[in-house]
Parts: C-alpha cells; structure tokens; sequence
C-alpha cells in the first residue's frame, strides 16, 4: 500500500513538472496567443517566469510589430500576473529594476490605454512595498505634456485617479492649475477627488494660494480644504491663514468657526486683530450682527486669556455710547458680558458693574449681574 501511495506521490511530482515545462515551451514556441495563454494559466515560479520574460518580449519587440492587440494583449497579462508578494520580497535594488520595467511599458505602450491603465493598477496595488516616486515624476510628465487633453478620456482620468493615491506637491500644482483651465471642466470632479487627497503632502502650496488673496481661488481651496480628510493640525494651520489674509468676510467667518469648533488657542492673536477690525466693519455694516455675536463668543474658546481687554475695553465703548443716548445692539452687549462671565477674569468687574448702573434692558442688566457674580478673585 505505501509502495502504490509513494509512486502516486512521485508521478504527480514528474506530472507537474511537465506541465511547468509545457507552459515554458507554449511560450517559447508558440504565437502570441499562445505566449498569452501560457502566461495567464502558470503559477508559481513557473508563472513568475513566464511574466518576467513576456515583459522582456513585449518591451523588446513592440517597436517592431506596432499597434497589435494581441502584443498588448500579452502586456497586460504580464503585468497583472506578475506576483505582489513576489515583487515586495524583492531587494531594493530589485525593485527598481522591476520599476523601471513598468516605466518602460508605460511609456513604449503609449498608444494602448489598456497597456497604460494596466500599468497603473500594478504600480498603485505595490505603492506601499515599494519607491512610487519615479512612476510619479512620470505621470506628472505625461498631464504636463502637450498632447494630455488628446488622450482617451478613460486614460487621463485613470492618472488623474492615480495620483490620488503616489501624487506629490507637484502633482497637486499641475492639477489645481488644470481646475482652473475650461478645457479640463469635462474631468474637473476627478480633479478634485485628487487634489482633496494631496492637500497633506502639499501644505506650502496650499498656503501660497491663501497668500496670494485671490477670493476665488481661495475659496475653492478652501472649500476642498474642508472636504478633505486631513488632520486637526493642518486644516486649523489652513484656517487661521485664511483668516489673516481673506479679503472675503464670509469666508473669514467660516475659517472662523473652524478655529472655535476646535478650540485652536494658536489662532488668538490672529482672531483678536480680526475682532478689531470686525468693530469698525460692524459699526460700517460690513459684518452682520450675527456675525459679530459669533465672533465675540468664539473668544471664549481661542483667547480665553488674551481676549479679557479687548472686551472690557470694548465694552467701555458701548457703555459709553449708551450714556450718550446712541443705540446699542442687545445682543452685541449681551454676548461681551456672558464672553467676559466665561472667562472669569476679574479685570472686568469695573466695566461689568458699570453696566448695572445705565439704562440697559433688563435681559442686559441681569447678564452682568450673572457675570459679576461668577468672577474669580
């Protein structure tokens, strides 16, 4: 019995054995399809064989045979079958070898989109075992060239895409400039998908497009910066340079409530120069009431320290104005005295109690009471 199971064993061994040969000699003797067929059906090291030297054989004879279906056909199943584990167990020298293989492809198969986009897929299914970034510099290169907007939809789209995933700052510069240019409107939602992924690598060219006060593109950027799926750090570093150099009021406000929501103290010199310059457009009519009351609370949260004089100098001012029988908004006055009560500071006793003094409304009166009365001392 074992005797019949040994020779079962052995001859399965010798059978496979043959079989690997076949596929090697299918791929040596046989036409492309035969080479194709050879390629898609062996495994093992067979199969990693076979898919190294398809690539070689594609890489070496395209130039001769041209556009040929079936020459891309052999392409693109070489590359797909070649292993992922395979090629992440390589050395690194190795694996640049194999790179510049996909480089290669890449470049020499630019009249197959298929070829292109097969490519691609194998570079971003390896982009965390291996270097991405001269695959990178080569997709950069191909939007950069003349003759992107001739490509086949599918193919630009599909590097667009890519770069969402091994894109660095310059892919973010050369995309966020094609987002501004009509003649990409058709790929415009692709565009942005990317550029919302690239934002953390691209930090500085982010804050150049904030510093150059330009309302439009500012607000754009900062309308992706706010879909985008970045850190607390990032998106508040982005918010308060927004707030310094917008000259959008609105969008000032929502850098704003960016900054509040996460209590970013950082921001407080930045918002106290914003608090006094949103006095004087309140008193012009450029900031709503609302919009005040938003930004005095918000003091509560990013200056909680350094925002005590401002308001009790401010709130000198509208006492001041009330004395002298000119009108002064509830909820404006309402909002410094609950802000000053917050914080606590007992700096502001003086001008809380000098509020119970004037002709305040009774909700007015009875908030500075409240405030008083929670001062620490």
């Amino acid at each position: 019995m074992k005797k019949h199971v040994l020779l079962f064993i052995v001859s399965m061994i010798f059978l496979s054995a043959v079989n690997s040969q076949e596929y090697k000699k299918k791929f040596i003797k046989g036409n492309i399809a035969d080479k194709t067929t050879a390629v898609r059906e062996a495994s093992g090291q067979e199969g990693i064989w076979l898919s190294q030297k398809a690539i070689d054989f594609v890489l070496e004879n395209n130039e001769i045979t041209g556009t040929d279906r079936d020459m891309d056909g052999l392409a693109v199943a070489a590359v797909l079958s070649l292993p992922n584990d395979y090629v992440s167990g390589l050395s690194e020298s190795e694996k640049t070898q194999v790179m510049n293989k996909f480089i290669e492809l890449f470049q020499k198969f630019s009249r197959s989109n298929t070829v292109q986009i097969a490519v691609q897929s194998k570079v971003l299914a390896l982009k965390d075992n291996m270097d991405t970034d001269p695959f990178t510099d080569v997709l950069n290169k191909f939007l950069q060239s003349s003759s992107v907007l001739s490509s086949d939809s599918s193919l630009l789209k599909s590097v667009i895409s890519s770069l969402g995933f091994i894109g660095n700052n310059i892919s973010f510069s050369i995309l966020y400039n094609n987002l501004n240019d009509k003649r990409y409107s058709a790929y415009y939602s692709e565009i942005e998908q990317t550029i919302k992924k690239l934002i953390p690598v691209s930090m500085n060219e982010v804050l150049q497009i904030v510093h150059s006060k330009d309302s439009a593109n500012t607000q754009r950027i900062f309308n992706l910066v706010k879909q985008a799926n970045i850190t607390t750090n990032n998106l508040c570093e982005i918010a308060e340079n927004v707030l310094n150099d917008s000259p959008l009021i609105s969008l000032k406000f929502e850098a704003l409530e960016i900054l509040n929501k996460n209590k970013w103290t950082r921001a407080s010199n930045s918002v106290l120069s914003f608090f006094t310059a949103a006095q004087k457009d309140f008193q012009n009519g450029l900031v709503t009431e609302d919009q005040f009351v938003t930004l005095i609370n918000s003091l509560v949260n990013i200056s909680p320290l350094d925002a005590v004089n401002p308001l009790i100098k401010y709130l000198g001012e509208l006492n001041q104005q009330l004395e002298y029988n000119n009108t002064v908004a509830q909820k404006v006055v309402l909002a410094v005295i609950n802000s000053l009560g917050a914080i606590g500071d007992k700096l502001a006793f003086d001008s809380l109690l000098s509020v119970t003094y004037l002709n305040y409304p009774e909700p007015v009166l009875s908030a500075a009471r409240q405030a008083l009365a929670g001062l620490r001392w």
